[in-house]
């Protein structure tokens, strides 16, 4: 496959008739070209896997599918959407698709083209959609500044009991006063932190394990895209005066709230001004920061000294911005893709389909409601001390002497085992059980050298001394 490489996945909005194309961030060249799919729209690309790239059309309402190693679309398979898209995200396993179109979510099963669930919740046009890394969470923003956070698992099985907990999302932040353009979630599923940018000049950290939000940064221009390195130390913005900005978080003060003034902002200055920068990503080593926006550029960047360290002109304005590790050997047309498509995007949410369950057969009675699980105390971890003091307790319950014990571990793990029914003689008739017993007790009561033992060590412990009752009530 050859050694792997940082290529960049870029969409402008041109003349021509390339959607999407593919460059090398060290020199800049090109390494495919997609064509034939009109202009992708805003957070609307993604790749499934290492085999297809996704994009959505500005125009109309189309959602375009290109193997990563032809110029050309899939011609056998037409993925017709409701509307036109506002926004687009895979699960990180490219099972599932979300579209945002207007004010809802739809989302389909990728295998097979059926349409799980529409979602409506926001108030107004949808402008991105995010997954977290491991794929359970999904969030939503809108121009309505409100910030969704969805369980997958409910919203595409809501439960059949009549409620309506699969449509309602798990937390709901509507803190800012604008349409919210751009969201980055960190790294750890539902317990990490939710990065949200706004044009009310303020990127919102929030904590999605409590629902809470921990800072509101308020920069002096309003915000346009977000990025965050992978220790999630620092927050970078793309601005809409054409400057991108960073805040470190282990400098953030004790308040939930922080006015960042442009005289101490750290800016990184090279897009021509006036001109806003939709799109942001980093580097793997988080060295290198991508900018790109309406100036037609796109600008790779030292985070550390913040200067410029290429510009690579692209033909129209730039939509989308993904870097991604790839071998170059994945554009040769010898590399084949898996068919992952059984069947295009359906455009009304199927019925339930009596196929899709799987029949499990139990053969063991379980008892009804959540049980609690039985302790077994002989086989719990104990000192050596422990383990011998249980093993002569045993051995005195069969009636052996504390002489003969032999406090070895394997007799230890003997001792443990209940006796097998082979081990009882064959050749025992039936006696008066109550008769047996107490000649037993009896002989164990007297006869027995082991508890002859206890009773003179029992001799031996002096008692505590009573309180004489007499001179107490004289006191």
């Amino acid at each position: 496959m050859g050694d792997a490489v940082e290529v960049l996945f870029v969409s402008a909005c041109s003349e021509e008739n390339t959607t999407c194309s593919v460059q090398d961030l060290r020199t800049g060249t090109d390494l495919m070209k997609y064509k034939g799919g009109g202009n992708a729209q805003h957070h609307s690309l993604a790749m499934l896997g290492l085999n297809y790239v996704l994009a959505a059309n500005t125009m109309k309402p189309l959602l375009h599918v290109w193997p990563i190693n032809k110029q050309e679309q899939m011609l056998s398979l037409r993925f017709v959407l409701p509307g036109k898209a506002n926004a687009m995200a895979l699960t990180p396993d490219g099972a599932y698709l979300l579209v945002g179109i207007q004010e809802s979510i739809y989302i389909w099963h990728m295998n097979t083209g059926r349409m799980l669930n529409t979602l409506s919740k926001h108030y107004q046009a949808i402008t991105c959609l995010r997954f977290t890394d491991n794929g359970e969470h999904f969030i939503s923003a809108g121009k309505d500044g409100a910030v969704l956070v969805w369980d997958l698992t409910f919203s595409i099985a809501p439960l059949d009991n009549g409620s309506q907990e699969g449509s309602e999302p798990l937390y709901s932040f509507n803190d800012h006063g604008l349409a919210v353009t751009d969201l980055h979630t960190g790294i750890g599923g539902i317990r990490s932190y939710l990065y949200t940018v706004s044009l009310d000049r303020c990127c919102k950290v929030y904590d999605l394990n409590g629902g809470i939000m921990l800072l509101s940064i308020v920069f002096p221009v309003a915000l346009h895209s977000v990025v965050v390195n992978r220790m999630e130390t620092s927050i970078y913005v793309g601005s809409a005066e054409g400057k991108a900005f960073v805040f470190h978080n282990w400098r953030a003060p004790r308040m939930k709230e922080y006015h960042l003034e442009e005289e101490k902002a750290q800016a990184f200055i090279g897009h021509t001004v006036g001109k806003p920068i939709t799109s942001l990503a980093l580097t793997m080593n988080a060295q290198q920061m991508v900018s790109a926006g309406d100036d037609k550029q796109v600008c790779v960047w030292d985070v550390v000294s913040r200067q410029l360290m290429k510009s690579i002109s692209q033909n129209g304005v730039i939509t989308n911005l993904r870097i991604r590790l790839l071998s170059p050997a994945v554009f040769q047309p010898q590399h084949k893709q898996p068919q992952l498509f059984a069947d295009s995007l359906k455009r009304m949410i199927s019925p339930p389909d009596p196929n899709d369950y799987i029949d499990l057969l139990i053969t063991t009675e379980y008892p009804k409601g959540r049980g609690k699980p039985k302790r077994n105390f002989n086989k719990c971890n104990l000192d050596p001390e422990n383990s011998r003091i249980l093993q002569k307790i045993h051995h005195i319950n069969l009636g052996e002497d504390d002489d003969a014990i032999n406090f070895s571990e394997k007799t230890l793990e003997s001792s443990e085992q209940s006796p097998k029914e082979e081990d009882v003689p064959s050749d025992v008739g039936d006696f008066d059980c109550d008769n047996i017993e107490e000649e037993d007790y009896g002989e164990a009561d007297t006869n027995s050298p082991s508890v002859q033992k206890l009773i003179a060590e029992t001799k031996n412990v002096k008692a505590p001394p009573e309180r004489n009752r007499k001179k107490a009530r004289k006191n």
